[in-house]
């Protein structure tokens, strides 16, 4: 799985993001040509509006990856930030709508129009290619929330911590009272994320065009459905993590979401931490243990360099 072999390769990397594979050289030439792509490839691309490789179904996670850091490498200098965009219906729908939406009624959307229905979304995208007015739609979204202020993560944080008090058992933790490294009930195969991580579809590396890791979601908004929080409160939360941890988005399909983490959660903010975490998304701590515990979680999460997250 791609989480896997990024790991791998993290950890045998001093410095990940400079120290690129040598595997990049032979796997640049397996990058399939365009007309390979699904439909609903070619409209999250044309939806996208930037630079991407493809990768078709069952591609290897190695060739993914490393092209993958191939475009990190090149993103200082050409003003990008790449990401992993795994495909689908659901995920094309989600960005579509929370992006186009009517003018004069934010409650109408290209989903209220029948997006679901291949006629109705080939109206809007006709052979994969969006049209000239829905891309103006767009472009004015993207610029409207790149313009906005989000700097109210911490506090965004906060008011989710203390609306999930209840599961940390009623009480205010203190540094002092969670030993991570010694602590026998933090039993860390209760928690294993990646064991029900589905097989990754077909995949597009974008090269978003912006400056910062959390602009990343006015390209791809997903938020804002069941329990996943709001696409504007997810961007604020990425830039106070990115400040903190230097934590980038890395891949996003239509339900999770990873982190590659330049500093790791230290001693110091370790219980924080793993309050912001499940705050952030409980449905990735719920759908794996029965009896939520905190010190799991924490042991769990602790010096991770890939947070994974996925709600129902």
């Amino acid at each position: 799985m791609l989480i896997n072999k990024l790991k791998e390769l993290i950890e045998n990397e001093k410095n990940y993001i400079e120290n690129i594979p040598s595997e990049i050289e032979s796997s640049e030439n397996k990058i399939p040509i365009e007309q390979e792509m699904s439909k609903q490839a070619k409209i999250m691309k044309s939806f996208l509006n930037c630079n991407c490789k493809y990768y078709p179904l069952n591609t290897e996670d190695n060739d993914i990856i490393c092209g993958y850091l191939e475009s990190l490498q090149r993103s200082k200098e050409e003003h990008f930030i790449p990401i992993i965009v795994d495909i689908s219906d659901n995920l094309l729908d989600a960005v579509i709508m929370n992006t186009v939406v009517d003018s004069d009624d934010d409650s109408e959307s290209i989903m209220d129009l029948g997006i679901r229905e291949n006629k109705k979304r080939d109206e809007f995208f006709k052979n994969g290619i969006i049209d000239f007015e829905t891309s103006e739609v767009i472009e004015r979204y993207r610029k409207n929330m790149v313009s906005k202020d989000f700097s109210a993560g911490k506090d965004l944080l906060d008011e989710m911590i203390e609306n999930n008090r209840e599961y940390f058992g009623g009480y205010e933790l203190e540094k002092d009272e969670l030993e991570v490294e010694d602590d026998p009930t933090a039993d860390v195969d209760d928690l294993d994320f990646e064991d029900e991580m589905e097989k990754h579809g077909e995949i597009l590396i974008a090269e978003i065009p912006v400056e910062n890791p959390w602009e990343i979601f006015a390209y791809i908004p997903f938020g804002g459905w069941n329990d996943c929080p709001g696409n504007e409160d997810i961007m604020s939360i990425s830039k106070y993590w990115f400040e903190k941890y230097g934590a980038i988005p890395f891949e996003i399909s239509h339900n999770t979401l990873e982190y590659i983490v330049e500093k790791p959660v230290d001693d110091e903010d370790k219980i924080r931490f793993t309050e912001e975490f499940y705050a952030f998304c409980p449905d990735s701590v719920d759908k794996y243990m029965e009896n939520f515990n905190i010190d799991k979680l924490a042991k769990k999460i602790y010096g991770e360099k890939i947070w994974h997250f996925c709600w129902n």
